[in-house]
C-alpha cells in the first residue's frame, strides 16, 4: 500500500491543491485494489488512506522530492 500511495502521489505531484491530490490519489488506490466485497467500513479505509498520504508525503516534502529539486535546479 505504502509503495502505491509514493508513486501515485508522485505521479500527481505539483504545487499546491494538496486536499484535490490527496482525493485523486486515494481514488487510485481504491481503483488499483482489487473488486472484492470488503468488510471493512469505507469510511475507516477512507481514515487509513488519509494518514498514510499524509504520511508518505511528509517523508517525500522532506527528503526525495527535495533532492530532485536540487538536482534538477543545478
Amino acid at each position: 500500500m505504502i509503495s502505491l500511495i509514493t508513486i501515485f502521489a508522485s505521479y500527481v505531484e505539483s504545487p499546491g491543491n494538496g486536499a484535490e491530490k490527496k482525493e485523486k490519489v486515494k481514488q487510485m488506490i481504491k481503483d488499483a485494489l482489487p473488486d472484492e466485497e470488503w468488510k471493512i467500513d469505507p469510511e475507516f479505509i477512507d481514515f487509513i488512506l488519509d494518514v498514510l498520504i499524509d504520511l508518505v508525503v511528509m517523508f517525500l516534502n522532506k527528503g526525495l522530492w527535495k533532492t530532485a529539486m536540487k538536482i534538477l535546479v543545478n
